[in-house]
């Protein structure tokens, strides 16, 4: 009998040891609800696969030869561009900055796939109509991550883009991180902004629908785990 008892639970000790990476779902039967056990460890190979499988691969992108402004000037607004862009991937983020400055909110829009980021940028096209903008960007660095970079992201965030771009049918992304200096105008500053005058670190997903590029998302700082 004591060794019958000791058997049953050495069975349920590596039963709950295997639930460990494995989430319990219940299903109706003919004869009740079964228990089905869910390995997590598979469902995260299916998202780091296809992250891995769908990013950019830098190395075979056809280098810009190119001369950018590296001092833009719309009326009081001035773009500054500290750094080469090597890649259309890294353009697209230019232009972005570029027609940002410049006041060409359609431009931006339109290369925008994201119903909150699009209301973000037409939210930004009304403050400009009410004179309140940035007088001044600098963009010290801008690049697209590399494929063993995506390690560091958090698996909430590589979950949250396997999901949108996978939904989508995305055939290839990449990520291009933008450390900018940010300088507002007077007006704007009278109205405390969020973000203020000095550094920002922004990281633009980017997926290429129908040969064309488009901004699915943005993230802030936190974004990788250096």
């Amino acid at each position: 009998m004591k060794r019958t008892i000791t058997l049953m639970l050495a069975a349920c000790c590596l039963l709950l040891t295997a639930c460990d990476n494995s989430s319990i779902g219940i299903i109706g039967g003919s004869d009740g609800p079964t228990q089905v056990y869910i390995n997590k460890s598979n469902e995260n190979k299916d998202y780091e696969q296809y992250l891995t499988e769908h990013y950019v691969d830098e190395s075979k992108l056809p280098i810009l030869d190119i001369n950018l402004e590296k001092r833009f000037i719309s009326d009081d607004r001035v773009l500054i561009t500290d750094d080469s862009v090597e890649n259309e991937w890294e353009l697209m983020i230019y232009e972005f900055y570029h027609n940002m400055t410049s006041g060409s909110f359609g431009k931006m829009k339109a290369v925008i796939e994201d119903e909150s980021l699009l209301a973000a940028v037409e939210n930004e096209e009304k403050n400009f109509k009410d004179g309140i903008y940035y007088s001044k960007i600098c963009i010290d660095d801008l690049e697209l991550l590399e494929k063993d970079d995506l390690k560091d992201i958090s698996e909430k965030n590589k979950r949250e883009i396997y999901e949108r771009l996978n939904h989508l049918g995305i055939s290839e992304f990449g990520i291009a991180k933008v450390e900018t200096e940010l300088k507002h105008n007077e007006k704007s500053l009278s109205l405390a902004p969020q973000v203020g005058d000095g550094e920002v670190t922004r990281y633009y997903l980017i997926g290429k629908k129908a040969d064309t590029y488009k901004i699915f998302e943005v993230y802030w700082e936190e974004f990788l785990n250096d």
